[in-house]
């Protein structure tokens, strides 16, 4: 049923009647704070919406952080112009956007040297989340990225994020999402792509990948494919479903705590990849 809404949200927006265009004065107004202003000694999480912004999966998400014992703060990215489509097309200005995510990230370790920061992204947003994470120097690292139904294509090169990620890039995908299946090939992924997106079916190594990338591949990438059990959790494969409250308490919350991650397993000892199929087999 949420399928069914999201899709028809969409398609609303499409003919131009999704919202208003949000306007903000300085770079740091983007980001909102979802925990009345504590925590920022224990870490950060901040959460990017998908295109649009108007479907409460930042809202969910919190909900889900906070019942699942994380007790770091927890930000709101607001990238969004209020318009699907343009969110969607519009990779300069999003690339731009990303640019000050990963600013962000760099005054928050300045400030807060020993705390974690971890990154979640939905559907287009994922496409900034990745962008700022490459975009980040040498010195600073993240430690977690979780990927939630993303629109980015599924050959896009992550190594450019991967090594700027201490923990792992978890991507969250379902090929039950009507969206990335239907709707998004149609508009184009958010890097301007056509085929099937990460969000569906995974991500892949690229083309004529070494050993060494798709060591990193192995060692930072854990592809979590939904399965029907998830449905207890509020997950239906759909293409939000990954953003229910429930779902990210279980599934995500445990693992955005307010400490350093463990040290990644060695090359050669690459965590074990999660890949179900819809349905579940």
């Amino acid at each position: 049923m949420r399928t069914v809404g999201w899709t028809a949200l969409l398609l609303v927006c499409a003919a131009g009647a999704s919202g208003c265009g949000r306007e903000y004065r300085t770079e740091a107004d983007r980001f909102a704070n979802l925990t009345e202003g504590t925590g920022y000694d224990g870490g950060l999480v901040v959460c990017v919406s998908g295109a649009g912004g108007v479907t409460g999966e930042v809202g969910r998400i919190r909900q889900g952080l906070v019942e699942g014992g994380v007790r770091c703060a927890i930000e709101s990215f607001e990238w969004s112009t209020g318009w699907v489509l343009a969110d969607q097309a519009d990779i300069q200005a999003n690339m731009e956007k990303a640019r000050m995510l990963a600013r962000r990230i760099a005054r928050y370790q300045q400030e807060h040297p020993d705390c974690p920061v971890h990154l979640i992204g939905v559907s287009a947003g994922t496409g900034l989340v990745v962008w700022a994470v490459e975009d980040l120097s040498p010195e600073h690292r993240v430690d977690n990225v979780f990927l939630i139904a993303s629109s980015l294509s599924g050959t896009y090169d992550l190594c450019g994020a991967l090594k700027h990620v201490g923990g792992r890039l978890y991507n969250h995908f379902s090929a039950a999402d009507l969206v990335l299946a239907i709707l998004v090939p149609a508009a184009g992924t958010v890097d301007r792509k056509n085929g099937p997106s990460g969000g569906l079916s995974g991500f892949q190594p690229p083309e004529g990948a070494d050993d060494s990338t798709r060591a990193l591949y192995r060692d930072k990438l854990l592809q979590v494919g939904w399965k029907a059990s998830d449905m207890a959790l509020g997950h239906g494969g759909d293409h939000l479903g990954g953003t229910q409250a429930a779902y990210v308490r279980e599934t995500i919350a445990s693992l955005a705590w307010a400490r350093k991650p463990a040290e990644a397993a060695p090359s050669g000892e690459g965590t074990v990849v999660v890949v179900a199929a819809a349905g579940g087999n």
